[in-house]
């Protein structure tokens, strides 16, 4: 049985698929508006996550620092450091610090003296974060043996560490977290109503 096809030539100026100016124009507005609510958004957790991390940095080194206080029997003090080998008292505690055996109190100050260890240390914070601390904890704090946080001369020791981002995506209801150390060692940490992108202390 033989078949027949009849073939039927495209005609000039049939259609052809694709996009025309305006379509391709509107779809462009749309992604530039996703754009726009989008990256602040994406902005906005990023900073919010750094924050997250930094405050968890640093109540994860104050426990390591009166667990090691207890377990060892000794003092063992936290303190600002820029080189991580030696403690300072300038600067603001994101700048890194140290956490090191103390037996020896020779200052008013904390100091690393001879044949103290320093058990670890934390560089410098980035991400826009700041990390300041009151009176009481400007630059170091420091476990006796039985988990109390003791100032160098053996007075009981309280202040409260902030940290907190400059990031303009983060509202000043936000951008900040408190952890404050109590005389008994206990760490509480909350978030302020409203701190300024200057963070200045608690």
């Amino acid at each position: 049985m033989k078949h027949s096809f009849t073939y039927w030539p495209r005609q000039a100026g049939s259609p052809q698929a694709g996009f025309t100016l305006i379509e391709l124009m509107v779809g462009v507005a749309i992604m530039a508006i996703l754009l726009m609510v989008g990256v602040p958004s994406f902005q906005s957790a990023v900073a919010s996550n750094r924050l997250t991390s930094s405050t968890n940095d640093v109540v994860g080194a104050l426990a390591l620092a009166r667990t090691e206080a207890i377990r060892r029997g000794t003092r063992v003090t936290m303190c600002k450091s820029a080189n991580a080998t030696a403690c300072t008292t300038s600067g603001n505690w994101n700048q890194g610090w140290i956490i090191f055996t103390d037996p020896t109190r020779s200052s008013a100050n904390a100091t690393v003296d001879t044949g103290e260890v320093i058990l670890a240390s934390q560089a410098i914070s980035t991400g826009n974060i700041l990390m300041v601390g009151s009176a009481g904890v400007s630059s170091f704090v420091s476990f006796a043996s039985d988990g109390q946080a003791k100032l160098m001369n053996g007075a009981s020791q309280a202040g409260t560490l902030r940290v907190c981002s400059t990031a303009p995506s983060l509202s000043d209801a936000r951008r900040a977290r408190d952890i404050a150390i109590n005389a008994s060692g206990r760490v509480t940490t909350t978030t302020p109503a409203s701190v300024p992108a200057s963070c200045p202390s608690a």
